[in-house]
């Protein structure tokens, strides 16, 4: 999922903040950005060196065999997700593991 964002102004200059980026800028979106969201709920920028080193970890040769799935996702799965996410490393395929396999 993709979406273009516009830039927000952080907090005024001296405030304690947790959106500092390289340069001194302080912000949170500042361009097109795309994330991944891994099976224990790690968030990451996407890129394509990340796909190819997520590829090569889960041994993918073929990526004819790799498939994309859309997903609905509302107030039942988000509850499902909040109580799996206290029990399980493996939240993502916990939730959904049932149209993964479709």
């Amino acid at each position: 999922m993709s979406k273009k964002l516009s830039w927000v102004a952080g907090p005024a200059a001296g405030a304690p903040s947790s959106a500092k980026v390289l340069g001194g800028e302080a912000g949170y979106v500042k361009s097109v950005v795309t994330y991944m969201v891994m099976d224990d709920l790690v968030v990451k920028p996407m890129s394509t060196i990340s796909s190819i080193t997520l590829l090569n970890q889960f041994n993918v040769h073929e990526i004819g065999h790799v498939q994309e799935k859309l997903i609905d996702f509302g107030l039942e799965e988000a509850i499902k997700l909040l109580s799996a996410s206290l029990h399980s490393k493996t939240v993502l395929t916990d939730i959904f593991s049932e149209v993964l396999t479709d």
